[in-house]
This record gives structure tokens, C-alpha cells and sequence, in this order.
């Protein structure tokens, strides 16, 4: 089922937690609004799901209307057949797994469908077995399937999602993440995910809704957002990187982003030929981005290692451009000492510039 947001807008007193917003997702997408705190993505979670009433707008599901500011439509949140998922696990401790899924389906009617529901439902999140035990019998991981499980019993076609995973480990988040994932896809269910945490939202998401102080920064797969964020606030939220600001500079035909005096990083000449000298650019670089090298050569730039951190199959190395204050990130295979010299080398064709007003350069004819 598909939604779509038209000027949905909300305030609190004098406080505007969310602008105008337009917003629309596919069928069976599983969207992630990420942000910062207080950005304003559980306040419009919340209006998708008739726990808040926005202040101005019109929302549908599909080709339903489910709430218009100036027609009063605003249906009741049991009537919008969606599923809700909260960070709190709100189990009730004195029912069984079974009657804290089956609740739900007691409550709008459906009593002859509550043992297959249930049990289908537990079934779902591999917890079939357990019916008949308490939540305080469950750990966190097993109490936030209940609810998963309960969310999903009464077969809605939107489930939202609000943090369900931050009260986790990081063990138990990793397994919840793969089986919400599979479970939405499963179901075919449209999914919409509330995180701060940008790995959870690039990890999950067909779309990311990047956010911040009440409005959408940029929307775009996971892929779009990193490689092509259109300001420096998106580049800054969204992955790790440098992004660096300078004066446009030319010499000998190959465009640079001038630091100071004497340092000057190139970028791609086709992203910069139509700018003159002193022109003010925004370059946003990637780790993956820079080759290190611990011997120097021609066209390479000498930094400082700050830090090495280890991930596994890789080191994540930061260090600062020689003559600069500049912090940069890069991969290597092998760890670095603080202090040590290095030398790096840019794929210029693949980082990305943006204006310092926040939209990308775009070439004219």
C-alpha cells in the first residue's frame, strides 16, 4: 500500500516540530526516516499512524483518505489497518505471550481467527514455542518479537516502526534487523522506521528520509544519499568522510580545491571546469575514496595518522593533510601508528561537490 503526505506541518505551542512536508513512498518499500533527536521524524511517524493530528494537510493510503485538515477527515488509528512497533515493548506482565498477541485481534472483533492468528504470528518471529510463557520469562530480544508479533496478528498493510531496536545489544540488533527485514518483505508490508542510527537506516532501507529541524534534507535509496548527498548536512549525517571547503583554483588545466597557499586537492574537472578561480566549493570525500600508501610518489599527498581502528577486515584510518587542520578517514589493510607519515592519492572521480547554499552544482548546457 502506497502513502502519500501533502503538507503535513505540526507545532507545539510556539515550537514548529515539523514544516510543510510532502512526502510520498511506495507500496511495499520499507522507508527509514532518519535524524537527529527533536528532527521531527516521530512527530510525523505519529501523524502517519492518528496518534497526532497534523496541523495542515492530507494523507492517503493508497488511493483512501485518511485524514484531510480541510474536509475533517481524520480517521482513528485502528481504522488505518496499520501495526505499530514502539523502542518500549509495552507488554502487558501479566498476560502470556499468547494473550498479549492476541489482544489486538480481541479488541476489533476477530475472536474466531485468535489460535491461528497468534500462533501464525509467533510462528513468524520463531517464537511459537514459547505461547505460553510471561514477558519477564522472555529476554529483550524475545520480548521485542512479542511485539513484533503482536503488531503484525491482525495482518496490516503498513507496520511503523519507532526506534524498536535502540533498547537492544548490538548482537540482538543485528538478529532483529535481518528478521524485520525478511519479515516485511515476506508479508509484503509498506514499513516506515524511525533511527537516528544511520547503519540501521542504510542497512534496511529501499528509501532513507533524511531529516532535520522539521524538514526533509533529501529522500533517496541508501546508495543516492551517500554518494550524492545534496548539502553539507545530509553529507555530515549520512556515512563517514571529509568534507572540505576551499577556493576553486585552476593550473595547468586541472581543477583544485585550494585549502591555503600551498595545499590544493584536486577534483573532477568535469564537475568544476565552469567555475571560475575564487569561487568557494564544498567536496565531500569518502574513505573509500583514498588509497594510502606508506612510501610517496608522484601526484600523492603527505598527512599525519591521528588514529587507526580496527574492523575487522580492515583498519579505519584518520589523519590529518599535511599543512592543514583537516581531518580525513581512509581504509588500510594493515594498522598505522599515530604520527607516522602517510601519503594518499584521490579518486577524483567519484567525490561529490555540493554549494555552500546546499544544492549540488549542476552543469549547464
Amino acid at each position: 500500500m502506497s502513502i502519500t503526505l501533502q503538507g503535513i506541518e505540526k507545532s507545539f505551542g510556539n515550537l514548529q516540530a515539523l514544516t510543510p512536508i510532502d512526502l510520498t513512498i511506495k507500496g511495499g518499500d520499507f522507508v527509514c526516516l532518519l535524524g537527529p533527536s527533536g528532527c521531527g521524524k516521530t512527530t510525523l511517524l505519529r501523524i502517519i499512524g492518528g496518534l497526532e493530528e497534523s496541523d495542515q494537510g492530507r494523507i492517503s493510503f493508497s488511493e483512501r483518505k485518511i485524514f484531510d485538515h480541510d474536509e475533517r477527515i481524520n480517521l482513528q488509528p485502528q481504522k488505518r489497518n496499520i501495526g505499530m512497533v514502539f523502542q518500549d515493548f509495552a507488554l502487558w506482565p501479566h498476560m502470556t505471550v499468547f494473550e498479549n498477541v492476541a489482544y489486538g485481534l480481541r479488541a476489533r472483533g476477530r475472536k474466531a481467527e485468535v489460535e491461528d492468528k497468534v500462533m501464525e504470528a509467533l510462528n513468524n518471529v520463531q517464537l511459537g514455542s514459547f505461547h505460553a510463557r510471561y514477558p519477564h520469562q522472555l529476554s529483550g530480544g524475545q520480548q521485542q518479537r512479542v511485539a513484533i508479533a503482536r503488531a503484525i496478528a491482525n495482518d496490516p498493510e503498513i507496520i511503523l516502526m519507532d526506534e524498536p531496536l535502540s533498547a537492544l545489544d548490538a548482537t540482538l540488533r543485528d538478529e532483529m534487523r535481518i528478521l524485520l527485514q525478511s519479515l516485511v518483505k515476506k508479508l509484503g508490508m509498506t514499513a516506515i522506521y524511525v533511527t537516528h542510527d544511520q547503519h540501521e537506516a542504510m542497512t534496511m532501507a529501499d528509501q532513507i528520509v533524511v531529516m532535520n529541524q522539521g524538514r526533509i534534507m533529501q529522500t533517496g535509496s541508501p546508495e543516492e544519499v551517500y554518494r550524492e548527498p545534496e548539502n553539507e548536512t545530509v553529507a555530515r549525517f549520512v556515512g563517514k568522510g571529509a568534507i572540505l571547503e576551499g577556493m576553486h583554483a585552476r593550473h595547468n588545466g586541472i581543477d583544485y580545491l585550494r585549502l591555503n597557499h600551498r595545499v590544493r586537492i584536486p577534483v573532477p574537472q568535469e564537475k568544476a571546469t565552469e567555475f571560475s578561480d575564487g569561487t568557494m566549493l564544498t567536496v565531500v570525500i569518502r574513505p573509500e575514496q583514498i588509497t594510502l600508501s606508506q612510501t610517496p610518489s608522484e601526484c600523492m599527498m603527505a598527512g599525519t595518522v591521528n588514529t587507526a581502528s580496527f574492523l575487522g577486515e580492515r583498519y579505519e584510518i584518520s589523519f590529518t593533510v599535511e599543512g592543514t587542520d583537516e581531518l580525513m578517514f581512509a581504509y588500510a589493510k594493515e594498522r598505522l601508528k599515530p604520527g607516522e607519515t602517510v601519503y594518499f592519492h584521490l579518486d577524483t572521480d567519484r567525490v561529490h561537490i555540493i554549494e555552500k547554499d546546499g544544492s549540488d552544482y549542476v552543469e549547464t548546457a
